[in-house]
């Protein structure tokens, strides 16, 4: 089952989907620090855990290129990074200098992975760098 590209694939996914309702829940409903920090350490520790099975499973399949690795694991970190700057540490200058770095980094490597490679999952990691840019100017 963790050699299984599928596997990978839908934790990915998985992973994605469990990121937005985390910004929506600041933005709409009245948040507690203790709630939230739990769901922080919880996405957090669950996208470490992808970041290193993924890693060592690349090294074992040479089949998957090199920018969907560097697609995903940039995108986890700009969602991690967005959600410590976002959630835990809202006045930080030095989560949010990092939360905008690996933001325009993951614009950058999905515009590669679309335009270059025409891997359409790409698409995804622009969109999501641009509404992240959004939340960050306007919140």
């Amino acid at each position: 089952m963790i050699n299984n590209e599928k596997f990978y694939d839908n934790y990915f996914k998985f992973l994605v989907l469990l990121f937005w309702p985390m910004i929506w829940y600041k933005k709409v409903a009245v948040s507690s620090h203790s709630l939230e920090l739990f769901m922080v350490s919880i996405f957090s520790i669950l996208a470490t855990v992808y970041i290193i099975l993924f890693s060592i499973f690349y090294n074992n399949n040479s089949k998957i290129k090199r920018i969907v690795i560097l697609y995903r694991v940039t995108l986890l970190l700009s969602f991690i990074f967005t959600l410590f700057s976002f959630l835990i540490f809202t006045t930080s200058i030095f989560w949010l200098f990092l939360k905008m770095i690996f933001v325009l980094l993951l614009f950058y490597i999905s515009s590669i992975q679309v335009f270059k490679y025409k891997i359409e999952e790409g698409l995804v990691g622009i969109l999501s760098s641009l509404l992240l840019l959004a939340i960050t100017l306007l919140y």
